[in-house]
């Protein structure tokens, strides 16, 4: 599984936009601190307002900042708007994909590894980017995942 630069990218300005929560962070400022093309973040930009994740505020000293708490927001939020978070292979969405899937251990396997990446983006909190520094570990991601593992039982 690849997730795309338009994902990445977005990942990355949702970061710099928490780091500063009560002051607007213009497309222009992410795309330099980013290198990341203007013209692309500003589509990006644009994916995750629509889906309610971040505001735009007009005019001089305007910008874009949180829609919501970053505690509030998951990675899995973030990246759901930019593009489908695909299963690791199709029969695990849609087992007629595949003439063996009903009797396939291996479907297993991967179902529970599309299950298990699905638990982590969720549990990654925008919040915990936002204050991460190199050399560190994102602390609590493992209780997290644990914890949401019962809340959520459709796969």
């Amino acid at each position: 599984m690849r997730i795309s630069t338009r994902s990445r990218y977005g990942l990355r300005a949702m970061i710099d936009i928490a780091r500063k929560p009560n002051e607007p962070t213009t497309c222009e400022e992410i795309a330099d601190c980013e290198s990341v093309s203007k013209k692309y973040l500003d589509g990006i930009l644009g994916r995750l307002r629509r889906a309610g994740l971040v505001r735009s505020i007009k005019g001089q000293g305007g910008g874009y900042m949180l829609a919501r708490s970053a505690r509030e927001i998951s990675v899995r939020d973030i990246l759901r708007p930019l593009e489908p978070i695909p299963d690791v292979v199709p029969c695990v969405g849609d087992p007629s994909r595949c003439e063996r899937s009903r009797g396939c251990p291996a479907r297993e396997v991967w179902r529970t590894a599309s299950y298990s990446l699905d638990l982590t983006l969720g549990a990654i909190k925008l919040a915990d980017l936002a204050v991460w520094k190199p050399g560190r570990r994102l602390a609590g991601i493992g209780e997290r995942i644990l914890a949401n593992m019962g809340k959520d039982s459709s796969r």
